[in-house]
């Protein structure tokens, strides 16, 4: 039993208009949760603020917790831990603990801050993307990079605003004006 084209047309209509429909509504919602670059630049610092607040928790949970295991572990003198004496080894591994839980701060604190801000995750993923590729448009090229001379802010971990987003791209073409050595930006198109 073979559906006639006409009624297969009015079967798929209805859904595609629904998901048009819903696509036009959540890019609506994103620009009402974000709807400047400062508020975005403002979520961006409070996602900083979470990541440095726990490191702290993320270093000493982990330190504690080993030295708490090696503290009430029976230790026989002739067995080895990471074949070194038993004590150096307990050492070892709660400092390997601790450090561990330091590497492991920055994303513990971001999955804190995307459990507290869930409304704001899909924009603030779009706007990232946004964000860093004009980063990567606006950036120095790399060759110009030497000790004397390192690129200011390669990833622009550091804007934290519009304004600051205007003196990043200031050094930058600053940077890239010093890299050609007095010649003109302009007449080399990778630097564009």
């Amino acid at each position: 039993m073979a559906l006639s084209p006409l009624k297969t047309q009015l079967l798929k209509r209805p859904f595609l208009a629904t998901q048009v429909r819903l696509a036009s509504q959540t890019s609506v919602e994103g620009q009402d949760l974000l709807p400047t670059w400062n508020d975005y630049f403002k979520l961006r610092k409070k996602r900083r603020a979470y990541e440095v607040a726990a490191y702290l928790p993320s270093t000493t949970g982990p330190l504690v917790g080993a030295f708490g295991y090696f503290a009430q572990m029976e230790v026989d003198p002739y067995t080895k831990i990471l074949g070194l004496d038993p004590l150096m080894g307990a050492i070892l591994c709660t400092g390997a603990a601790g450090f561990v839980g330091f590497l492991m701060s920055p994303s513990v604190g971001n999955v804190f801050f995307k459990l507290f801000n869930r409304k704001y995750l899909r924009v603030m993923d779009q706007r990232d993307k946004a964000f860093y590729e004009h980063i990567k448009q606006n950036r120095a090229p790399a060759r110009f990079n030497s000790i004397r001379s390192p690129i200011p802010d390669y990833y622009g971990e550091k804007i934290n605003s519009v304004q600051g987003y205007r003196n990043w791209l200031r050094k930058q073409r600053e940077h890239i004006r010093k890299g050609t050595f007095g010649g003109n930006v302009n007449d080399n198109p990778d630097l564009l």
